[in-house]
This record gives C-alpha cells, structure tokens and sequence, in this order.
C-alpha cells in the first residue's frame, strides 16, 4: 500500500562533532525533529543525521535513522526506517535515494509492517512517501546468523 504526507522540519540541531580528517565534503551530525501531516502519515519523528557535503559543487550525502511515533493509513504505533541520498552538482544522483522500513521495529497496530519508500524534496516542499505491507502472523522463524558472524539460537556467543 502507498501511503505519503508532507512533513516539516521542526528542530535541527547540529551536534558540534567533527572528525579529524579534512575532506573537500565535510563532516557533520544532527538530531533532527519532524511533524508529518496532510496525508496517510500523521505524526512526528526524531532523526538522528549524519552527512557530507561539498556546498561550493552542492554535492553530498546522507545517512539517517528515525523513530516515528503516529498513525499510518489509520494505525497507530511507533516505527523505525533508515534513508539515504546523494546529490551530484546539485542534481539526485542515480539510485541515490533509499528509504527502508527497520524490521520487527513497529509496536502497537504498526507491528509487523515492513516497506520501502522515498523522500521527496522540492525546494521547501518535503513529502515522505512509504509502499508498505502488514503483516499479520505472529510466527517467528530467527535466522541464527547475526551480521558477518553466527550465532547459534539461544546463546549470545558467536561461534569458532
């Protein structure tokens, strides 16, 4: 299902980090605060941000993880989604925007959504779109292998 809203950025707040290493893009962090509405989505999330960019090409990038708490298509919960995207002298890069759903990471009615999606941004217009799913078991089948190491059930040590 497509769902989508517009959103405002209601704080950013640049975290004063900077790494050591001088790049022609530089470095930064943020926590960012959104409030979403005017559509399927209604509600706010807290972004934690970090990019890099090159203001004198306008070229750069971004990682970032927000916690979202509201409705989507009328149910009501908390979610967690990743996007990234990359600009190339001031144009969307190929394939440069990502949006995912967290697995397993909705609680209340947005359990056990799952998706991708977009972020679209037009000059001060911002539009957060998701093509998401429900699931409704509550079966669960772990997989045993935890990033690049395994691990087998039940036991928190990685295997030799």
């Amino acid at each position: 299902m497509r769902v989508e809203s517009s959103f405002t950025i209601e704080a950013w707040d640049a975290n004063g980090r900077a790494v050591g290493i001088e790049t022609a893009a530089p470095l930064g962090g943020a926590f960012i605060v959104r409030a979403i509405s005017g559509g399927d989505i209604e509600g706010r999330s807290e972004v934690l941000f970090a990019g890099a960019f090159n203001e004198k090409h306008g070229s750069g990038t971004y990682v970032a993880i927000d916690a979202f708490e509201g409705t989507i298509a009328g149910k009501s919960g908390t979610l967690a989604f990743w996007h990234a995207n990359t600009v190339a002298r001031g144009r969307p890069a190929a394939g440069g925007g990502l949006l995912h759903v967290v697995p397993d990471s909705g609680t209340g009615e947005l359990a056990g959504v799952s998706g991708t999606g977009e972020i679209i941004a037009r000059g001060d217009d911002h539009t957060l779109v998701l093509e998401i799913q429900f699931d409704d078991t509550d079966e669960v089948e772990i997989d045993g292998e935890v990033f690049a190491g395994e691990v087998e059930a039940g036991t928190s040590e990685p295997s030799a």
